[in-house]
């Protein structure tokens, strides 16, 4: 959450001299995409979690074994 709060700080001091319509544009971009990416994220966690268990592992090694989740739940239990 801090990280989000300075990024929007930092975005919103270099945007200080744009015109006042484009600066709450580009605001309101970027709002959009956090909001995107957030669920995002928690649409990939959940999947993680799912193939954790699925494969009887920590969610880390998961992450670690295959770090793109492609959103597949793997039908067969390994080897």
């Amino acid at each position: 959450m801090l990280a989000i709060v300075a990024a929007w700080r930092r975005l919103a001091g270099l945007a200080s001299g744009w015109h006042r319509a484009l600066r709450w544009g580009a605001m309101a971009v970027l709002a959009v995409a956090l909001g995107i990416g957030t669920v995002a994220a928690g649409q990939h966690a959940r999947h993680y979690l799912e193939r954790a268990d699925t494969n009887r592992r920590s969610i880390l090694a998961e992450i670690l074994a295959q770090p793109i989740c492609s959103g597949e739940i793997p039908a067969t239990q390994p080897g």
